[in-house]
């Protein structure tokens, strides 16, 4: 259980240049607390490497010492162990040990050879061991020794203190606990001081060279979310993913990060006394949406508002994605992509949009195929087509259309290759002479022959229900206060301090 800090609820106050509001007596007691439980696994995993820049320490619940040194320790389910010999454990499949020797990867195939012939002979001879713990012995070990061997996951606690936590190439502060998650799948949670996870969020949601007023509207926005979000699962409190809030570790940290973090110490968003529901996206592209038709409820709050700061996105090399962008897909591509969501409709012949927003956003289709037909409603046309909004156009174009693309245009050309597009010839350029006379040919590019294929025009990136995050940089640049930004973007709140990180 997370232990929580009192609430300390303000008066009207100015902090760091935010003014805070008293909220009405009989609204909800929130607060901050000291530390949050994250799961960092995601979906979950079955193979995970778990280390210390530092020493680590690894204890059962009972507070024994299973292992405690500066090796990375491997926690595995469904280790497949070949019964004879007493017992050898099968290395992963999915190893991501790439340099081994030629005589391991030898002996390698050996193993398995010999444990695909002992199941022919005798089935048991392969037995699963549904969870254990080992110690790798270098780089290069992907087995390791075992420590602990059991019929379901062992929880474990794994603390440092002259470093920091590893798990999955990252770095993080705080603990870990190998746990379950609702559905049952091993993952790793990481407890950390609530001030160093918001600090992480904000750096792994926004780049942290990113305007101060910004960072600090995107913190506010963090820890108001977090408040909303605590306790919904078993064994921790959020996602360490997008599905609540990007949380990078270490890696998301930066001075910037933690002085926004520190300057807004305590302070969420409330509307009429309760924390708001703070939603955010990358990029509204010019207009934010509606919650009703993203999400089910309508709140008055989350309205539909201009973002004409969005457009600052276009100057950035890699943020421009975000602002306007081109999908192209070929109907066995469409097809495919489809299924792999679920959805089947045979080969697709066409898209029909039932359905538009005032903004112009997608919130109904229906995609028409061989094998029937089936509408998609709200925001499920980003998940069905993989796009970066629902702020989108589409288009049936015809095959044998032909395109010059640059040698010097590798995303373009990239995108044709995987379009299945051939080249129908080269392309030129001569270069003249003094004397009028050509000097030298040279290829400048190609001709492509494209098939006929589905291309989504669009803007923005992500739902677009709340704070634009690119909006929010743009207005920073501006010249307006976090204040300004989350007023903008979050109708008729107030910033509230109730104490606390």
């Amino acid at each position: 259980m997370t232990r929580r800090l009192p609430v300390l609820l303000s008066g009207l106050l100015l902090i760091a240049g935010l003014p805070l509001a008293r909220e009405a007596a009989a609204a909800p007691r929130y607060a901050v607390p000291a530390a949050v439980r994250v799961n960092i696994a995601g979906l979950g995993t079955s193979y995970a490497i778990l280390s210390s820049t530092g020493t680590v320490a690894v204890t059962r619940a009972s507070g024994e010492v299973v292992y405690q040194g500066g090796l990375r320790t491997l926690a595995r389910t469904n280790v497949r162990r070949l019964a004879e010999g007493g017992g050898i454990d099968l290395p992963p499949t999915n190893t991501n040990v790439t340099d081994l020797s030629p005589e391991e990867r030898q002996s390698r195939a050996r193993l398995f050879r010999e444990a695909r012939q002992a199941v022919r002979e005798e089935p048991s001879a392969l037995v699963n061991v549904p969870f254990q713990f080992a110690v790798l012995r270098n780089d290069r070990d992907d087995v390791g020794t075992p420590l602990i061997a059991s019929d379901r996951v062992v929880g474990l606690h794994f603390a440092t203190d002259d470093g920091f936590l590893t798990f999955d190439g990252r770095a993080f502060r705080g603990t870990f606990d190998l746990a379950l998650d609702d559905e049952g799948d091993m993952i790793v949670v990481n407890e950390v001081p609530t001030s160093e996870y918001l600090a992480s969020v904000v750096g792994s949601e926004e780049p942290s060279s990113w305007e101060p007023e910004a960072l600090a509207a995107q913190a506010i926005a963090a820890r108001t979310y977090l408040v909303t979000h605590l306790a919904r699962h078993r064994a921790y409190d959020l996602e360490g993913d997008t599905r609540d809030q990007e949380y990078d570790g270490v890696g998301g940290e930066a001075a910037s990060t933690v002085k926004a973090v520190a300057r807004t110490a305590g302070v969420i968003a409330t509307y009429q006394g309760r924390a708001i529901e703070a939603l955010y996206s990358a990029n509204a592209g010019g207009i934010t949406e509606d919650s009703e038709n993203v999400y089910a409820s309508a709140l008055p709050y989350l309205r539909s508002v201009p973002s004409p700061a969005d457009d600052v996105a276009k100057t950035s090399s890699w943020g421009r994605t975000s602002w306007e962008w081109t999908t192209e897909l070929t109907a066995p591509q469409l097809r495919d992509y489809l299924a792999v969501r679920g959805l089947n409709v045979g080969d697709v012949q066409r898209i029909e949009i039932t359905s538009v927003s005032k903004t112009g956003r997608v919130i109904g289709a229906r995609i028409v195929g061989s094998g029937g037909s089936r509408d998609i409603g709200k925001d499920a046309s980003r998940r069905y087509f993989g796009l970066r909004s629902t702020l989108f156009t589409v288009a049936v174009r015809p095959a044998d259309e032909t395109e010059f693309v640059s040698y010097t245009n590798a995303e373009r050309l990239r995108t044709l290759e995987l379009l299945g597009a051939t080249i129908d010839a080269p392309a030129y350029t001569r270069l003249i002479d003094p004397d009028r006379e050509t000097s030298e040919i040279r290829v400048v590019g190609w001709i492509y022959r494209l098939p006929a294929r589905f291309v989504f025009t669009g803007k923005g990136y992500g739902h677009g229900v709340g704070m634009s995050q690119w909006g929010a940089q743009g207005m920073a640049l501006q010249g307006r206060s976090a204040s300004e930004i989350l007023t903008h973007y979050y109708l008729g709140i107030a910033l509230t301090n109730i104490g606390g990180a």
